[in-house]
């Protein structure tokens, strides 16, 4: 064209308005086409940019979650980077010390080390399944180097960084490659990457890359904060739900048991209680009373509770003797508690008939009983160990059975250390001294008076400061 145009002026002489005037009109328009068409270029860039925003931000509220995301992710980037495919790799939060693939488009090429029957063409597929399910250590070749980069990196042919890759086969060597670190803060999540075959990237397709990736970055930022609340606020109401059911597994009214009264609280410090307490029918004549508290706090424990409750309902029926029912007990769980839980058990056996009362006392804080006779306050402490903390001979031996009267205007105090050890704002605990006097001034007006009593003391001792352990009170009056 350039040649055309300088013969046009040779023949219209150099001279010539009219032949300077053409060639330059000429110009011209060629200019203003090319800028047309890097307009337009322009232009079609911008709308991928943004139909790729607008489907990130869709995702980010789709129902279908992070799979969803990533789909959108690597499609999004293959195609605003006009590469032949783009992979997501992730950090896997289980091991930390693991990529895994989250998102990969159906052809891309592979940047991983690849078995030479899955190379040819013809495997495809195979290849992809392969793909999709092969995780790759954090510091290995290409997607290592770029994790540890500072930022996005045009890596131009893959060929040239063998002595990071010496696996590569003769097809990957001649990948042209766009990847990025995706870092937000403190958070390293993993990489972007994107490949194609046939030429390099020019710069300006890596600065949209650039931007692409910054825009994924935030976008799983965003999508594991919002993961995150909603399992939150699962894991809640789960919890509510367990909540509710150890509310239901507790007691709703007292039993009547002939000439006893009995009141019992349970309060716990968290959602979920490690402590409870429990009336068992045994037969005709003979009431049980349990308290309990499992060592921990939270779901594991309230499991263990759950679990003792049971065992302990099977094994009491037709069982007059605590300690022989609290042996067959401890033997269930021994096996199937960790070694660093155990539940202190005090289980008290009624008589309708007569005033004797059958105390077994499994490591638990020893129960106190007022005598209205005297107007003294006497712990109870026969010998016991906890269960689930030996197999069974230990605890046969140790743990007996210790039998006692109560006369009337009598009464038996169970309580879990969350009484005796609560804390107020200073760091005091309110001690067995407060527990032992408020028991002995209340004692006489009932069970129930006892119960008031105690909880307006504790109330008052700890006022603001945060409960820090479960809380369980089982009274006994004899009228």
């Amino acid at each position: 064209m350039i040649v055309f145009e300088w013969l046009l002026l040779f023949v219209l002489g150099f001279g010539s308005a009219a032949g300077l005037a053409y060639v330059l009109r000429r110009r011209g328009l060629r200019r203003i086409a090319r800028l047309q068409r890097e307009n337009a270029d322009l232009l079609g860039e911008e709308s991928r940019i943004f139909t790729f925003l607008h489907d990130l931000g869709t995702s980010l509220g789709d129902d279908r979650g992070l799979r969803r995301l990533h789909e959108e992710i690597v499609e999004g980037v293959a195609q605003v980077a006009d590469a032949g495919g783009a992979v997501l790799y992730l950090v896997d939060t289980k091991t930390n010390s693991h990529f895994v693939p989250a998102g990969m488009t159906p052809h891309c090429p592979p940047l991983v080390e690849v078995p030479p029957d899955l190379r040819p063409q013809r495997a495809a597929q195979a290849l992809h399944s392969y793909l999709q399910l092969k995780s790759v250590p954090l510091g290995y070749g290409i997607l290592g180097k770029v994790f540890e980069a500072q930022g996005p990196v045009n890596l131009g042919r893959l060929g040239n960084w063998e002595q990071i890759f010496p696996e590569m086969s003769p097809e990957q060597r001649e990948l042209f490659v766009m990847a990025a670190p995706l870092t937000m803060g403190a958070r390293r999540m993993g990489v972007i990457a994107a490949a194609r075959e046939g030429g390099p990237f020019s710069p300006h397709t890596f600065e949209v890359f650039r931007s692409a990736a910054e825009q994924v970055a935030f976008a799983l930022v965003s999508a594991i904060v919002q993961q995150e609340a909603m399992d939150k606020r699962r894991m809640e109401e789960e919890l509510r739900s367990a909540s509710e059911v150890q509310r239901i597994l507790l007691p709703r009214k007292a039993p009547d048991i002939g000439d006893y009264f009995i009141s019992a609280c349970n309060t716990p410090a968290k959602v979920l209680s490690g402590d409870y307490y429990d009336f068992i029918r045994i037969d005709d004549d003979h009431m049980g009373l349990v308290i309990a508290d499992v060592s921990g706090k939270g779901f594991p424990a309230s499991l263990v509770m759950a679990t003792c409750r049971a065992l302990l309902r099977g094994q009491a029926a037709g069982e007059t003797s605590p300690s022989r029912a609290l042996s067959k007990v401890n033997r269930m769980l021994f096996g199937d508690v960790r070694e660093d839980m155990f539940i202190s058990l005090a289980y008290c056996v009624l008589d309708r008939n007569t005033p004797q009362i059958t105390l077994s006392r499994a490591g638990h804080d020893a129960p106190l009983l007022f005598r209205r006779a005297t107007g003294e306050v006497t712990p109870l402490k026969p010998p016991g160990l906890a269960l689930g903390v030996d197999g069974g001979k230990v605890f046969e031996r140790v743990t007996r059975d210790f039998t006692f009267q109560m006369d009337p205007g009598d009464c038996l105090l169970l309580y879990t250390d969350g009484v005796n050890e609560a804390v107020c704002a200073e760091g005091d605990e309110f001690g067995t001294d407060r527990l032992l006097e408020t028991f002995r001034l209340s004692a006489p007006n009932g069970a129930q008076a006892v119960l008031e009593a105690l909880q307006t003391a504790l109330d008052s001792f700890v006022g603001g400061a945060p409960q820090a352990d479960d809380i369980t009170l089982l009274v006994v009056e004899k009228r």
